[in-house]
């Protein structure tokens, strides 16, 4: 082993760092080395900000909303006592590109109809039914059901995607589509609203009062979502 050892010569080695040349190309070579760390060194340190709001998520978006209001209208007459139902259809036919039901809102309104001077104004009832319509059901602020005794118009109201008030937003995220996402769902809204309408006529002695028309509005907010920073 010793003999191997002592048979292997450095020289050539020694002579390579010794040769003005090779140190002139080396120098040059961990020179130009340095430069380029340095410069993306400085480049990355130029960009930190931007780098690290990518990297955490932290870029600031904007989410706006563009509405749209779908009105639907029908009417119907509804005898003392009896409870009428109406059902409407809610289906992507009625959305433009890129639109989702946001609420509903209902409108019901009267007026005397028999005719008969001095007959007091009769009562009507309505309910929005909860079936399999894809709504907010629990949501405090909806008002599924009420009643009129005085004429006056009967509202009646169901927010349909989650969490949607047509408010401005600030939102972070990584681009525009991950800032969307919760406002792109599909779905919601979608199936049949079902309206239940009663009515109680209040008539004078010796006259027929015994039913009410009733017109019903639907107006179906809807609405695109757009992200800017």
């Amino acid at each position: 082993m010793t003999d191997d050892f002592d048979s292997f010569n450095i020289d050539g080695f020694t002579e390579l760092f010794d040769n003005s040349t090779v140190n002139k190309f080396t120098a040059a070579i961990v020179a130009l080395l340095v430069v380029f760390l340095g410069a993306n060194t400085l480049n990355l340190l130029s960009k930190n900000d931007g780098v690290r709001s990518i990297v955490d998520g932290n870029n600031n978006w904007q989410v706006t909303f563009d509405e749209q209001i779908i009105t639907i209208t029908d009417s119907v007459i509804v005898a003392d006592g009896d409870t009428e139902t109406r059902m409407f259809t809610l289906d992507q036919s009625l959305l433009d590109e890129d639109y989702r039901f946001g609420k509903i809102t209902v409108t019901l309104s009267y007026t005397e109809t028999s005719g008969i001077p001095g007959d007091p104004i009769d009562s009507v009832f309505a309910n929005i039914v909860q079936n399999d319509l894809v709504a907010q059901w629990q949501e405090e602020s909806n008002n599924l059901s009420g009643s009129s005794n005085d004429g006056g118009d009967l509202v009646l109201n169901l927010k349909t995607y989650p969490d949607y008030d047509g408010q401005v937003r600030n939102e972070t995220g990584y681009n525009a589509i991950q800032v969307l996402e919760e406002w792109t769902l599909d779905g919601f809204g979608m199936g049949e609203l079902e309206l239940e309408i009663s009515v109680e006529t209040s008539a004078l002695p010796f006259t027929n009062d015994n039913e009410e028309e009733v017109s019903i509005m639907i107006e179906l907010t809807v609405f695109k979502a757009n992200a800017s920073k």
